[in-house]
């Protein structure tokens, strides 16, 4: 009978599995959304900026003072009351600029800004362990920029004496979900990029002076590339994109590192789809892009499709998954109905 009634819940759920909405009044668009302990913060566009201090089950909205006119692609959560929101745009228009808070977002003020021409940033990493961080902006006169946090993220300046490969015509990391740059907790760092005829992943294992390549993929072009990557242990490693501007195809396999990202293997059953953040959520990799979202199970080596969705980026966050999306897309999926949707179908 407890079997019975077991198998019943899992077969509900399967049936009935959807994202349920937060429930916020917003038209802004996301893509920045990060967690810390029982914080979830959330970035995007009018400068807007949405906290929960209990894990999603209630959240207050904002929009920063100053910064109606930036898109908060990617944040770096430090501790319980500090948090840094990184605008991407154009340093000549005024929209590189990073935002702090120290008192839990009750008040925010310009961390650092740049009107330089030639600066956008794409990502920006922390290292809740070594309390520092890296921030990657487009390459300008043809080399990579990277800023470096330190002093526990209160003093930020460009990275000097970097040595990094030949960069390809066009090259650029994407300032998507804010995943195309993370870093371990050694002090390694991975780097994903697009935008030219081959997409990369770049590794640096001295927190950011000294880059290798470690793979790259034929044949990509100015929209396309990898967007995410993603580390389910020190070994494990993920990479995924796609072509921003056909979201409903994808030619570009995923590609998996099982020795800590010196050698990459195309995954042989990639999704179809432009995918624009990958997370690991055991057992499964699960992937969003604006068209859908799906979950791979690494010991079946099985995908399924999770229910309709249309987020720019996932995280899990203990037993949900929460995704923000465009025009005020934001949702949230049990873990529970993705054990569903596999259990079924066996």
């Amino acid at each position: 009978m407890r079997i019975l009634i077991t198998l019943l819940l899992f077969i509900s759920l399967s049936s009935n599995a959807q994202w349920i909405p937060l429930g916020l009044e917003t038209q802004s668009s996301f893509r920045a959304i990060k967690a810390y302990k029982n914080h979830i913060w959330i970035g995007g566009t009018k400068g807007t900026v949405i906290h929960s201090a209990d894990q999603g089950n209630s959240w207050s909205i904002q929009q920063v003072a100053g910064a109606e006119k930036l898109d908060f692609r990617d944040l770096a959560i430090l501790n319980d009351q500090e948090v840094i929101l990184m605008s991407a745009g154009l340093s000549q228009e005024k929209a590189a600029k990073l935002y702090k808070t120290t008192n839990g977002g009750q008040t925010w003020e310009i961390l650092y800004e740049t009107n330089e021409p030639g600066y956008f940033f794409d990502a920006i990493t922390w290292n809740t362990k070594s309390l520092d961080g890296l921030i990657v902006a487009d390459p300008k006169d043809g080399k990579f920029s990277f800023f470096k946090l330190t002093d526990k993220g209160k003093k930020i300046e460009l990275q000097t004496a970097i040595q990094f490969p030949s960069l390809l015509t066009r090259e650029a990391a994407f300032a998507a979900s804010g995943s195309s740059l993370i870093s371990k907790p050694s002090n390694d760092y991975f780097l994903v990029t697009g935008g030219s005829q081959k997409a990369r992943i770049y590794q640096s294992k001295d927190k950011g002076r000294n880059w290798i390549t470690r793979a790259e993929v034929c044949c990509t072009d100015s929209s396309s590339g990898f967007f995410s990557i993603a580390a389910k242990n020190k070994q494990h490693l993920m990479a995924a994109g796609g072509n921003y501007l056909r979201i409903h195809e994808n030619t570009l396999p995923m590609m998996e590192s099982i020795d800590g990202g010196k050698k990459w293997s195309p995954l042989a059953n990639s999704p179809d789809f432009y995918i624009e953040k990958i997370v690991y959520s055991k057992p499964y990799w699960i992937v969003t892009g604006p068209s859908r979202s799906a979950a791979y199970h690494e010991e079946l080596k099985e995908w399924r499709k999770l229910p309709e969705s249309h987020f720019h980026n996932i995280i899990q966050v203990k037993n949900m998954l929460i995704g923000v999306g465009g025009k005020g897309q934001l949702g949230k999926l049990p873990i529970a109905q993705i054990d569903a949707l596999f259990l079924s179908k066996k």
